[in-house]
């Protein structure tokens, strides 16, 4: 549906290197991107949560699959895709390179793990539903 699609439009567009960087260094375009990100998470919760006969179970899977790629693709890249963190990990006593998996590892595991346990939760409430109309 349209909040999945747009949800996962916002999570990828904003972290293409450009839009990232942009947002990082512009207080106007950071709002927007927190706003669309926000927003766009909110309609597909709300969405995913009231669809009826297992279908918020396949968008939540959607997503944890779509977050999941692109946890991996952060994780796995050879190179640091965002210039901006070259300013700002060295505090962290972190490289930008370092800093970047750990943020993919964090997208791929622990949000996936999230994403999954609310897919099973979605899941079973389908599954009791069905066995309650049968």
């Amino acid at each position: 549906g349209l909040p999945f699609l747009a949800a996962t439009a916002a999570l990828w567009l904003w972290h293409l290197p450009a839009a990232y960087d942009a947002a990082l260094g512009h207080k106007a375009v950071y709002w927007a991107m927190q706003a669309s990100l926000l927003a766009s998470a909110f309609a597909f919760w709300r969405a995913a949560f009231s669809q009826p006969h297992g279908a918020g179970a396949l968008w939540v899977f959607g997503a944890y699959v779509t977050m999941g790629m692109l946890g991996a693709i952060l994780t796995l890249a050879p190179k640091a895709l965002y210039a901006t963190h070259a300013l700002t990990t060295d505090v962290w006593g972190l490289s930008p390179l370092a800093d970047q998996t750990l943020g993919g590892l964090i997208m791929w595991m622990p949000a996936g793990l999230a994403y999954a346990a609310w897919g099973a939760m979605l899941a079973g409430r389908a599954w009791r539903s069905m066995r309650q109309a049968a």
